[in-house]
């Protein structure tokens, strides 16, 4: 029989399997390949970004004399973190400000976990050019948080008082397809990053839409796929904070506050776009450059096999869960079968009831807890509860849910989670991902499509 390896990623190692070549409907889906840079070559990349921006004067001379503050993103992702860090100082401090802040931008993540290494390349890469700064790790709990009304949506908007305070605004960001926001951009540093836990749970209700989801944004360049609740509501909020000052007086004032971004699209080794400039500039591009980057439009398969990745992607299900909406509901179809191969091995500091379910003990019990208990009770009377008793991790309950119950889709998982507790989630657990390949290919009754790192690309069904 003719047949062909196949090289999927599973946590820090790889598993290599092998699909008979008439089952295989197509290459492996994966994204593009990025080639390495050096360190040189990385910054150099950040640096010539800066000094041609779009649409706004180089950032050193919009800083002079003036309070600044800057957001970045926190440590759950593996990119350019220190490296924009870095840059920024470099060019901040260039142009004499009176007062910089960096925030880290942890939505709903704990700061003690996700901002310490970020506080650490603020504290190292500002000593290295005389630049003084204060550090916030954002806490969305924080009662020093700012209430600034509502979003044109309706949205509870509380956010970091440093934020408001400053007369120029800007943001490190790393850009990709993100699966609720459709997009990862700038105006995830805002809502969910330095806003208040009320802000981002009011903000996430919006994914239980089904318009809210991957390839979906109000800045993407075709209508077709501008709405989305989530992340209209995102790019309202961004739009109306940046309107809003804080005075020394502790007052809130309507004023034109100046805005400034550098986005790039990148992994641990490489960019493959950088810019910087106009915000509003940097979140029309940045879809563009990651529909051609990581966007893939096939016909939908009987089969799917699929890794979310490496760390921390394949850490947990609360996390694998991503790749259900970035790639897998659309290369699967209706009534089809999917393996998730995935290690779930948890982070070593959590209890072990939670390692591997998800990311903390709250987590488990709104996400996972609720999937047990809600997969037997008819969809619309578990959406009916999910949307009255709506908490964030909640509406990753309901994307699973949706997978099983309108999608009709069973969904099979290779990993180091106990066979019982996938089965009571309505998993089916798969100890052979090769037998389970021979299996189907022996029933000659469709295809098998494969993507790897699905959390981090876009796949459109036919």
């Amino acid at each position: 029989m003719d047949t062909r390896p196949v090289t999927l990623t599973y946590g820090s190692d790889t598993l290599d399997l092998s699909v008979p070549a008439a089952f295989l409907a197509g290459p492996v889906i994966r994204p593009q390949a990025l080639p390495a840079m050096d360190e040189t070559e990385l910054l150099d990349a950040m640096r010539g970004a800066l000094a041609q921006p779009i649409d706004r004067p180089p950032l050193r001379e919009m800083v002079t004399g003036k309070r600044v503050a800057v957001v970045v993103s926190d440590e759950f992702r593996a990119g350019q973190q220190e490296r924009i860090i870095r840059v920024l100082c470099e060019e901040i401090a260039a142009g004499s400000p009176a007062h910089v802040t960096f925030l880290c931008a942890t939505g709903t993540h704990e700061p003690t976990v996700y901002a310490m290494g970020i506080g650490e390349w603020v504290k190292r890469w500002a000593a290295a050019v005389g630049l003084e700064v204060d550090y916030v790790p954002h806490s969305c709990d924080d009662p020093a948080l700012v209430d600034v009304g509502a979003s044109p949506m309706g949205t509870p908007v509380h956010i970091e008082p440093a934020y408001l305070k400053a007369d120029v605004r800007v943001y490190g960001h790393e850009s990709k397809h993100h699966y609720m926001n459709g997009y990862s951009l700038i105006d995830k540093q805002v809502v969910p990053g330095i806003c208040a836990r009320a802000t981002v749970a009011a903000n996430h209700k919006r994914s239980l839409s089904p318009d809210s989801g991957p390839g979906r944004n109000p800045w993407h360049s075709d209508p077709a796929r501008q709405t989305n609740p989530f992340s209209q509501d995102s790019q309202a909020v961004r739009r109306m904070v940046e309107r809003i000052a804080l005075n020394d007086a502790g007052e809130l004032v309507e004023c034109a506050v100046q805005t400034f971004g550098l986005d790039m699209i990148s992994d641990k080794s490489s960019i493959y776009w950088v810019a910087a400039g106009d915000p509003d500039a940097l979140c029309a591009t940045a879809t563009a450059k990651a529909d051609v980057q990581a966007q893939f439009t096939v016909p939908r398969s009987r089969y799917v096999l699929i890794s979310p990745g490496g760390p921390p992607a394949s850490q947990a299900m609360y996390g694998v869960q991503n790749c259900f909406d970035m790639a897998m509901k659309g290369a699967v179809q209706k009534g089809g079968e999917v393996l998730v191969c995935a290690p779930c091995e948890g982070r070593p500091d959590l209890p072990p009831e939670v390692r591997g379910f998800a990311t903390s003990p709250k987590s488990l019990e709104l996400f996972w807890k609720n999937l047990v208990r809600l997969r037997h009770e008819p969809l619309d009377d578990a959406y009916r509860w999910i949307d009255e008793n709506f908490q964030l991790y909640l509406w990753k309950t309901w994307r699973v849910l949706r997978n099983f119950g309108h999608d009709e889709l069973t969904i099979h998982v290779h990993s180091q989670l106990p066979d019982d507790a996938l089965r009571e989630a309505g998993f089916i657990p798969v100890s052979d991902p090769q037998t389970w390949i021979d299996e189907r290919a022996a029933r000659d009754d469709g295809q098998l499509r494969v993507i790897d790192n699905g959390n981090k690309l876009l796949v459109l069904g036919e």
